[in-house]
C-alpha cells in the first residue's frame, strides 16, 4: 500500500466521522495548531540564539585581547590567560606613559624594567 492509497483511506476515514461539513474545520484548526508550533520553534530558536551570543562572546574577547597583545609585542599571547593577557596589557599601557617618565623598555626581551 502506497502513500497515495493511505491518504485516500484517511481522507475517506474523515468524512465518514466528520462529515463532510466539519472536514474543513477541522483541517483549518490543524492548520493554525501548526503555524503557532512553527511560531513558538521560531521564538525558541530566538531566545536560544540570544542566550548564546553572550556565551560566544568569550571567543571574541579572546580574540580582541591577542590582536592587542600581538600589536603591543607580546609574545605568545594564547601561551596567557584572559586574566594575565589583561594584566599585561595593561602594565604595557601605563607604563608607556611611565617610559615618558624615565622608565625602559627592551624590545628584544618584550619586557618592562
Amino acid at each position: 500500500m502506497g502513500y497515495e492509497n493511505l491518504i485516500v483511506v484517511v481522507l475517506a476515514a474523515g468524512m465518514l466521522l466528520f462529515g463532510s461539513k466539519k472536514l474543513p474545520d477541522l483541517f483549518r484548526s490543524l492548520d493554525r495548531a501548526k503555524s503557532e508550533y512553527e511560531k513558538a520553534k521560531l521564538e525558541a530558536q530566538r531566545e536560544l540564539g540570544r542566550i548564546q551570543g553572550p556565551l560566544d562572546g568569550g571567543d571574541t574577547t579572546r580574540k580582541s585581547l591577542e590582536e592587542i597583545s600581538l600589536k603591543l609585542d607580546i609574545l605568545n599571547p594564547e601561551s596567557f590567560s584572559d586574566e594575565e593577557l589583561t594584566q599585561s596589557i595593561q602594565r604595557i599601557i601605563s607604563a608607556g606613559s611611565a617610559r615618558q617618565e624615565g622608565w625602559l623598555y627592551s624590545k628584544s626581551k618584550k619586557v618592562f624594567y
